[in-house]
């Protein structure tokens, strides 16, 4: 039977101190328990938007889309009875960002409201022409699966843009 060379036996040793790390801190607090039923429940739509949920958007705006610029990214925020969908919107039209957001299911229902002015840096970068630090929205919507299309809605409230579709 050979002997192992030392080259091994500092080898071994080696490999057997890499699996060591630092020590671990002993009486550390929990993490605070989730609110009771789970995940966190969603937050409250805005004002404005509850009384159009369930609503068909052809019976609140009309059928042709103004033209805006905009992006449904994803979904932010993940509830126990729903989701925060966000996105960003321009209106060329006014040179400001979209006014409000709403998400429409695939029956044309609306399933979701939202507010604009959120801080996307990454827009202005990307689109010089575009001027407000602030074109981001979010949107809640008491689904947890899509899809649904994003709308802004432009034009003193009385017509929507296309801001995009997003399946989850």
């Amino acid at each position: 039977m050979r002997t192992p060379t030392p080259c091994l036996i500092a080898a071994a040793a080696i490999l057997a101190l890499s699996g060591c790390d630092k020590p671990k801190a002993r009486n550390v607090p929990a993490p605070p328990a989730p609110p009771a039923g789970g995940a966190a429940q969603l937050p409250p739509l805005p004002a404005w938007g509850k009384d159009m949920i369930g609503k068909a958007q052809s019976a609140l705006f009309p059928p042709a889309y103004k033209t805006c610029l905009g992006n449904t990214d994803n979904v932010e925020q993940k509830y126990a009875d729903g989701v925060k969908i966000v996105g960003w919107g321009w209106d060329p039209a006014t040179q400001e960002p979209v006014t409000r957001v709403i998400l429409v299911d695939i029956t044309g229902l609306i399933a979701g409201v939202g507010e604009t002015g959120l801080p996307r840096p990454d827009v202005n970068a990307a689109s010089p022409q575009i001027k407000s630090p602030t074109t981001g929205w979010g949107a809640l919507t008491s689904r947890t699966t899509g899809p649904v299309d994003a709308y802004g809605i432009v034009d003193g409230g009385k017509s929507l843009c296309q801001l995009g579709h997003l399946e989850f």
